[in-house]
C-alpha cells in the first residue's frame, strides 16, 4: 500500500500562497515542499533570497515530516538541570527554529512539509502557516 502524498499541484498552490505572504512582509524567500518519506516534491527560490536559504527550507521541512509537528515545536529553550535535547547527530539535515509545518489532510493524515527561509525564524514560521492554512 503506498502511502498517502501530497501531489505536485497541491504544492505548487502552498508555495504560491507562501510567496503572496513573503511578498506582503517584503521578504524574498526559499521554499522546499516534501512529500511524507521526506522526498522533495517542490522547490522555489524567489529572486534576491539567500542561497543559504536553499538547505535552510529543506532543513526545516525534513524536520517538520520527521516529527509530524512544526519545527519550531522543537525548539524548546534549553532550562539549567534539565537534559538538552539535540539532534545534530542525525543524518540528512535537521533545523529546529521556525519555518518548517507539516501539511495534512482533512483527516490529519501527514502528506508531507513546507519549509521557508529568508527572514527571522518568526517570519518563516508565519508564511509557512499562512501557505498551508
Amino acid at each position: 500500500m503506498s502511502q498517502p502524498t501530497i501531489p505536485l499541484e497541491s504544492a505548487t498552490q502552498v508555495v504560491e500562497a507562501g510567496k503572496r505572504k513573503a511578498h506582503e512582509l517584503g521578504l524574498s524567500a526559499v521554499f522546499a515542499v516534501l512529500d511524507a518519506g521526506a522526498n522533495l516534491v517542490s522547490f522555489e527560490r524567489m529572486d534576491g533570497a539567500w542561497l543559504a536559504s536553499n538547505d535552510l527550507a529543506t532543513a526545516k521541512a525534513r524536520t517538520s515530516v520527521m516529527f509530524e509537528m512544526p519545527s519550531e515545536a522543537l525548539n524548546a529553550p534549553v532550562q539549567l538541570g534539565e537534559p538538552l535535547t539535540h539532534f545534530d547527530h542525525i543524518n540528512g539535515g535537521l533545523l529546529l527554529m521556525g519555518g518548517g509545518v507539516p501539511i495534512t489532510d482533512a483527516e490529519g493524515t501527514l502528506l508531507g512539509a513546507l519549509g521557508v527561509s529568508g527572514g527571522t525564524p518568526e517570519q518563516d514560521a508565519e508564511i509557512a502557516r499562512t501557505a498551508v492554512s
